[in-house]
């Protein structure tokens, strides 16, 4: 009879957790909602991360390319 209660009590204190947890997760997406403050260049769907990922990739790659094509330039004309 002990343990029933004693699961009866634990498993309330989880409802309500999850519960309090759940309510306040609204909330903050409420607000999160509101606060953004301007949109990404092009919008990310769901079905279409991976390509995003090559895209922010590729960008990277691409300025940490030029960025050492314009170091070598200046070692270059720093050398003369």
């Amino acid at each position: 009879m002990r343990a029933l209660a004693t699961f009866m009590v634990i498993a309330a204190l989880g409802g309500a957790l999850f519960l309090w947890q759940k309510r306040n997760e609204q909330k903050s997406a409420a607000a999160a909602e509101t606060a953004q403050p301007t949109p990404s260049p092009r919008q990310t769907y769901e079905h279409d991360w991976a390509k995003h990922s090559l895209d922010t990739t590729r960008s990277v790659i691409g300025k940490i390319q030029q960025q050492r094509k314009d170091d070598d330039l200046k070692d270059a004309v720093g050398r003369r």
